[in-house]
């Protein structure tokens, strides 16, 4: 993707968030996500820094944050930065939250013991997605783990719609996959279900800096 259709990307989720209301965008849901949730109440999630991409309206951020992680957060809007800033700060708590391409993470190598990705890898282009892995990999410590919810075949057919076996071909190279599940809800605009596999998986320590 070059300059400008980086540009015409930003734009396009900015607009989302200066024109509608968080009830107006299906996937800020106001709540943590249950697969989040689960992670953390069961210890799998080594306390430290975190990383949470493509954060939006920080819900996820602000949860961890509360659990008493060192919550990071990146989103390629300013205006959802700014939203979501002012929801930790509402909340009492303080995540290092900025406007990033996701594609150009600029934190150190092994910087992170969790990366938090719900929805992300999939609005990620098709041609800056190894790229992509590669960055989640390089940031995270040895054997940290990276949680990515992406959008199933079952949505029908899309270059963003994955099956399980995608999933497996893009990452394994890079990741220990622990497990991928699928799953659904209904939006809360148009009613209507879409699928989902959210995939757990840990960092391999076959690859240098990059």
């Amino acid at each position: 993707m070059d300059n400008d259709s980086e540009k015409d990307s930003g734009k396009e989720w900015e607009e989302y968030y200066r024109k509608s209301t968080p009830d107006r965008l299906p996937w800020e849901r106001g709540i943590p996500d249950t697969n989040l949730v689960e992670l953390i109440e069961k210890n799998v999630i080594q306390k430290g820094r975190v990383l949470d991409i493509c954060s939006g309206l920080g819900t996820q951020a602000i949860y961890m944050a509360k659990k008493g992680f060192e919550v990071y957060g990146i989103d390629i809007s300013p205006t959802a930065v700014e939203m979501a800033k002012a929801r930790g700060k509402a909340e009492g708590v303080a995540c290092n939250l900025g406007t990033w391409d996701a594609v150009k993470l600029k934190y150190p190598f092994e910087h992170f013991t969790f990366v938090l990705d719900r929805g992300c890898f999939h609005s990620i282009p098709p041609e800056k997605r190894e790229k992509f892995i590669r960055g989640v990999h390089r940031v995270l410590k040895r054997n940290g783990k990276y949680q990515m919810t992406c959008f199933s075949y079952k949505n029908g057919p899309a270059t963003n719609h994955f099956t399980e076996e995608d999933i497996r071909k893009f990452f394994s190279d890079y990741f220990n996959i622990l497990s991928i599940k699928e799953e659904s809800f209904e939006e809360n605009i148009s009613g209507h279900k879409r699928y989902f596999y959210v995939a757990l998986m840990e960092k391999k320590f076959a690859f240098a800096e990059t």
